[in-house]
């Protein structure tokens, strides 16, 4: 069911502007339930094709509690629902409301999407609980009352200030949400690491070792200029890890705006390189990420982590922390009903000099990592990913394995071994 649920702990001019709103959402339908101490839950209604168009059983459902639905429970008729009547109408019979623990767990009788509202006329009290469907809250700084709707535009100020309930979650909005419980998920302790070959990504999947039952690496080839030599060290890798990889070949022509891709003359150098992002790959972690997401869900893996870290967030955007939570806060909704998949970035608040240090504490191969941009050979210690690993190292007084070949240079002298 396509319909906006609403509601509040008082019933004024606020409450009025949101049931006229709701309205975008549905109008084959509508019902009210406002108790004395102003506490009050309501439905605007589309009616779906599956659905009869004028139901026995208009919403809000149930003498005490009332409750309001939006979504579809595909069982229906298993749980009882008579001709005539409307999904709605076996939650009073199906759901245990002696508890808020109780009602949690009654709720895994539903197989389908919903966002519930019940109203307890005895006690004044409103429940919420959503799989996936949308709830947003509004507090009222006038009168500390809270207001709920299905769309952030219906609250006040066009929903400024307002927030998600969280997804796969119950509570009592009356007690102000101090009491979230969640919703169980189906989240397998298997992790999919985007590996690159590099230091970063290579460190994140001894870390993600260390916390899963199973990891595997999972690199993309979209032509970069190193790929081929990427490619070798990814097989290395995972043979050191013990663990199994897959290649990824990415045919993106929009990628070919970056400089990994093309003329490595026009790679930035040093410090320039390493300040900020002239090898901008168009949107590839969100491309990345993407298919990793419906790779983990189709193959039961229940995480994902990849190296974005402190440093790189300063130079490029989707390296910032801030996007990799954006990102992870969208895939309730990106995944299948009853599934979790989680983004994990164990570097995301650390500096390259302090990934270095985590690397050598658990023992990482940074022989058989790849950071340079170009396709030779060694490392060429020139652009800005090699740069950036050079001055990481030498922060640590360490020399590092990928510049053997330079640790004649006095740039080495005072760094050892490890």
């Amino acid at each position: 069911m396509a319909c906006a649920i609403c509601g509040g702990t008082i019933w004024n001019s606020y409450s009025q502007v949101i049931w006229e709103k709701c309205e975008d959402r549905g109008r084959d339908g509508k019902g009210l339930s406002i108790l004395e101490n102003g506490s009050w839950i309501g439905i605007r209604r589309a009616a779906p094709s599956t659905e009869v168009e004028n139901p026995i059983d208009p919403q809000p459902v149930g003498v005490d509690p009332k409750i309001v639905f939006n979504g579809v429970i595909s069982n229906s008729e298993q749980l009882g629902v008579k001709v005539g009547e409307t999904d709605a109408s076996v939650l009073p019979r199906v759901l245990d409301f002696k508890s808020l623990e109780s009602f949690r767990n009654s709720l895994s009788k539903i197989v389908g999407s919903y966002a519930i509202a019940v109203l307890f006329q005895s006690m004044g009290e409103i429940w919420l609980a959503a799989n996936y469907k949308p709830i947003w809250i509004y507090r009222c700084r006038e009168t500390n009352n809270l207001f709920f709707s299905s769309l952030q535009h219906h609250l006040p100020n066009d929903g400024f200030g307002a927030f998600k309930f969280p997804p796969y979650s119950v509570a009592s909005l009356t007690d102000e949400l101090s009491h979230i419980l969640d919703i169980p998920r189906s989240q397998p302790d298997r992790a999919l690491v985007i590996c690159s070959s590099g230091l970063d990504s290579t460190i994140v999947a001894s870390e993600a070792i260390r916390r899963h039952s199973e990891i595997r690496l999972l690199y993309f080839d979209y032509g970069c200029l190193a790929s081929k030599i990427e490619k070798r060290k990814i097989q290395e890798i995972a043979e050191f890890f013990n663990c199994s990889y897959d290649i990824f070949p990415l045919k993106f022509c929009f990628f070919k705006s970056s400089p990994l891709l093309g003329d490595p003359d026009k790679l930035a150098a040093k410090v320039i390189g390493a300040e900020y992002g002239y090898e901008w790959v168009p949107a590839r972690n969100l491309i990345l990420l993407s298919i990793t997401v419906g790779y983990a869900e189709s193959h039961a893996y229940g995480y994902i982590y990849l190296g974005t870290n402190l440093e790189e967030a300063g130079s490029y955007p989707d390296n910032e922390e801030q996007f990799i939570r954006d990102f992870d806060g969208l895939l309730y909704s990106a995944v299948q009903n009853g599934v979790k998949v989680s983004i994990k970035t164990p570097l995301g608040g650390l500096m390259k000099h302090e990934i270095v240090a985590l690397g050598v504490k658990h023992k990482v191969p940074f022989d058989l990592t790849w950071s340079c941009y170009r396709g030779q050979e060694v490392h060429c210690g020139e652009c800005g990913s090699c740069y950036m690993r050079k001055i990481a190292f030498k922060r640590n007084q360490l020399k590092d394995p990928a510049f053997k070949h330079e640790w004649s240079s006095d740039f080495w002298k005072d760094c050892n071994l490890f």
